[in-house]
């Protein structure tokens, strides 16, 4: 068997460009990336460690009630969804452009602009049909992979004869040393 740093399922940094309509094409990155997934694991733990860190306070000062307002939500509070965009315009979608255009640029309101992190974190926050359509293709490119490898992992390698163990076939006739 031949040796691979790609891992089971391939490269994680694997991408590849897709038609989000007529006029908009993206470069999108697997789901699985690593970056994304260690991004959104601390945006988690600081979200859940602040919202404890509110709750006991409250609780201190007697104020805890169990009412609509504990649900409420800061102006200047990140949600999840904003760390989700913020996170996949750096690691997910990894350039926007605008197809026929030589320079690689994207057109935003009658505007030539290079793709980079924030312009993609104001597309994906902007349009709900964007961030819902790259999640599904870093998904399928993440599944694509899995589904690959896992059939590579499933055919029989060359020395087994074509057993799925890699165990060569025993005959069905004793020899002469086991009969004894």
């Amino acid at each position: 068997m031949a040796l691979s740093l790609k891992g089971r399922a391939g490269d994680l940094n694997e991408s590849k460009w897709f038609e989000f309509d007529d006029e908009t094409e993206a470069l999108i990155a697997r789901w699985d990336n690593e970056k994304y997934s260690v991004g959104l694991q601390r945006f988690r733990v600081v979200y859940q460690e602040k919202r404890q860190r509110l709750i006991r306070q409250a609780e201190i000062d007697g104020r805890l009630r169990f009412t609509d307002e504990l649900a409420e939500v800061d102006d200047d509070e990140q949600t999840e969804f904003d760390a989700q965009c913020a996170l996949m315009a750096r690691y997910i979608v990894l350039d926007v452009r605008t197809k026929g255009r030589d320079d690689g640029k994207l057109m935003v309101d009658d505007q030539a602009m290079r793709y980079d992190h924030e312009l993609g974190e104001k597309l994906l926050r902007s349009n709900v049909d964007f961030f819902l359509w790259a999640t599904e293709k870093a998904q399928g490119l993440q599944k694509d992979a899995f589904s690959l490898a896992e059939s590579a992992e499933k055919k029989p390698s060359k020395s087994s004869s074509g057993s799925s163990n890699g165990a060569r076939k025993r005959s069905s006739t004793r020899s002469a040393s086991s009969s004894k």
